[in-house]
């Protein structure tokens, strides 16, 4: 095997992934009203389904070429999808240049993701070296309107103690339970799963998909807390914090964003009109998502070869 016979599967992989990709971003906020439980499944769908997709057709072509018909030697107008026969792709311009920017793109997130992630680690480290004890809510000394979670491995509160202040008891209550929610469903953890798939998305889609994942959880954290306190109280609470945050943004010369203020608005509307989460329909999605991957990739297998053949056709 040589190693320009892998440009043809590269390219093969990005034309997959990036179809995919985009067509299911497309499709999330179509299906995202019928509940924050759909469009969190739905985006996290829309990161992973690429990726599968496109490894599984890679892997039944590569298989394919080392099975099946060798019809390299007969069949020599365009570059074949061939471990053994494929080194004219390295002819190929343009695929040399899709498989470059694909891997480039890649790097380019995954540095953006590792120094997000550092940095986030430096700064857990700093606080946790100010503060005592190892209580799972911390209060930190600070002016500024905050309240999040951080540390993978050990997952804290962190509240800074203007929000104290500010908060009412009630409110004060239901925030501290819309966090310890993330903790609960290792919300962390999740979205570090989430940004890793998302390194192979689409252009824009991956920043579509990751903001409608974003906006789900917290709707869904949201009714959490609603359920140990009241919706009244976590909605009260989420004004609270962000007409803060908004005035810190103001002497900053930073203004509250229309898209933070839509979020706002939605998360309140669906906390007081008490907005069902969509559970059963997010759970008859990831079936009909899973059989019919399955179906895909079972019919991809079933017709490899012209498959194969077309893609080649195709392609080189």
């Amino acid at each position: 095997m040589n190693a320009t016979s892998l440009i043809g599967f590269g390219v093969v992989f990005v034309l997959v992934g990036v179809t995919t990709s985009a067509a299911l971003a497309w499709l999330v906020p179509r299906l995202a009203p019928r509940g924050p439980s759909v469009e969190r499944r739905l985006a996290t769908l829309a990161a992973l389904l690429p990726v599968v997709l496109a490894t599984a057709v890679v892997a039944i072509l590569a298989i394919q070429s080392m099975i099946g018909v060798d019809h390299c030697t007969v069949d020599g107008h365009h570059a074949h999808l061939c471990l053994f026969h494929g080194m004219v792709w390295a002819e190929r311009p343009w695929a040399i240049a899709v498989v470059a920017a694909g891997l480039a793109v890649v790097a380019a997130r995954a540095l953006a993701v590792l120094t997000s992630h550092l940095r986030g680690r430096a700064l857990v480290a700093r606080l946790r070296a100010k503060l005592e004890g190892d209580a799972r809510v911390q209060l930190v000394p600070s002016a500024r309107m905050f309240c999040v979670v951080a540390g993978l491995r050990r997952p804290t509160i962190y509240v800074s103690t203007a929000a104290r202040e500010a908060l009412a008891p009630d409110e004060w209550d239901a925030m501290l339970a819309h966090e310890a929610s993330h903790i609960a469903h290792r919300d962390l953890w999740h979205r570090l799963a989430l940004e890793l798939l998302l390194l192979f998305a689409a252009p824009l889609a991956g920043i579509a998909i990751r903001e409608r994942w974003e906006a789900a959880t917290e709707r869904l954290r949201d009714a959490d807390a609603a359920e140990r306190t009241s919706a009244e109280a976590v909605a009260s609470a989420l004004v609270h914090m962000a007409r803060g945050q908004a005035l810190a943004r103001l002497a900053a010369v930073a203004p509250f964003t229309a898209t933070g203020a839509r979020l706002l608005a939605l998360r309140v509307e669906s906390l007081l009109d008490g907005a069902a989460r969509g559970e059963p329909s997010a759970r008859r999605l990831a079936g009909v998502a899973l059989t019919s991957t399955a179906a895909v990739l079972a019919l991809a297998l079933a017709f490899a070869e012209p498959l194969h053949h077309a893609l080649e056709t195709l392609l080189g």
